[in-house]
């Protein structure tokens, strides 16, 4: 009789070979099965991948996003009540219907602050499920201040934030509306949007603590207030980096047409010097009006703006990369993930299997 046996370092050779060729088909069939998807229409989501929601009668428009850890879709913007627009937020389930737990049971919050015109264009959500909306509230002088309200997790408003849930804060004597919320580490509120001096609009700044009120740790009052040339500035977007350092971003008119505007804010409220000319980058795209409408954070911390610029007559796509301070993530290491047992056979029989069909195939030539 001939002994078959294989010699142990061969059976090692070739149970090393087994789990690679078994690994290497694992995964492809995998990588396959998850690209093939991509892009598509979720048809798990709503009806096809999509959902329409009517909060009343009139016109409904949302403006930010945010998801909630454990997957549920929360939505702000505003709702027409017939005479006035509302701050209008929704809460969905991971499958897109409307969560019941939320609001009167209907997964939608409807608020007004004074019974004038309410419009909430940021939203964010603290570690605690707390929601932040973050918009304009207008006054009986028919001008808009910067207005927040924050809502328990289940709808209803946290009446430990400023007035019942809500802030208005004024800057000056006209319109002053927020266009984007940000969180802190530490809890603190970071709102940014714009105000106007009564000639032109300039960005505006402000930061409360976790109950509401202003921060005077920041700029003495919690507000900030800052333009470029004397010509109007529009802050949309706000970011923070790791550092504590707040970005804003928008657009600066520079005599006739705007730039993308990009300004740099140390933790007090200062303008940070070591930032493009005294905290302050203005860029021109084209040859008309560039506006930038949000700005992200890489995390080799390279700061990206994105808007539109003017193309003849027509807006295009623009976005800008600016150099920044990396971040303590950006020279993370990448993540090596250790196959489980499971994992580990699964490899083996689906290299048996392949070397399997090699053989067969060789022995019927």
């Amino acid at each position: 009789m001939v002994c078959t046996c294989l010699s142990p370092s061969f059976s090692a050779s070739f149970l090393r070979s087994l789990i690679a060729v078994g690994f290497s088909l694992f995964v492809t069939v995998d990588a396959v099965r998850v690209v093939a998807a991509d892009g598509d229409l979720d048809a798990s989501f709503g009806t096809g991948g999509k959902v329409v929601t009517s909060i009343l009668s009139q016109d409904d428009f949302a403006h930010s996003v945010a998801i909630q850890s454990d997957g549920k879709i929360v939505v702000a913007g505003e709702t027409k009540n017939g005479t006035a627009d509302e701050f209008a937020l929704a809460r969905y389930n991971a499958d897109g219907t409307l969560d019941t737990s939320f609001g009167n049971a209907d997964g939608k919050v409807i608020t007004n602050s004074a019974n004038n015109s309410e419009h909430a264009y940021s939203l964010a959500i603290q570690s605690d499920g707390k929601i932040l909306l973050a918009g304009a509230s207008g006054n009986f002088g028919d001008y808009d201040d910067f207005a927040l309200a924050r809502y328990n997790t289940d709808g209803s408003l946290d009446t430990g934030f400023g007035t019942g849930g809500k802030v208005v804060t004024s800057f000056m004597s006209q319109d002053d509306i927020v266009r984007s919320v940000a969180l802190q580490s530490d809890g603190k509120i970071v709102v940014a949007g714009e105000t106007k001096n009564g000639t032109y609009d300039e960005f505006g700044l402000a930061r409360y603590n976790s109950d509401g009120t202003l921060d005077t740790s920041f700029d003495g009052d919690g507000k900030v207030i800052t333009n470029s040339n004397n010509n109007g500035d529009h802050a949309y977007s706000v970011a923070i980096q790791s550092d504590g350092k707040i970005l804003l971003a928008g657009a600066s008119d520079n005599t006739g047409n705007d730039d993308f505007a990009l300004y740099r804010y140390n933790t007090d409220g200062s303008l940070d010097a070591s930032f493009g000319t005294g905290g302050k980058v203005v860029t021109a795209v084209g040859g008309g009006d560039d506006i930038g409408t949000s700005v992200a954070i890489q995390s080799d911390g390279k700061i990206v703006v994105v808007g539109h610029s003017e193309n003849g007559g027509y807006y295009d796509f623009a976005l800008v990369r600016y150099a920044g301070t990396p971040t303590a993530s950006g020279n993370a290491t990448p993540s090596v993930s250790v196959p489980t047992l499971p994992t580990i056979l699964l490899m083996v029989l689906s290299g048996l299997l392949a070397l399997f069909g090699f053989y067969r195939v060789r022995a019927s030539k």
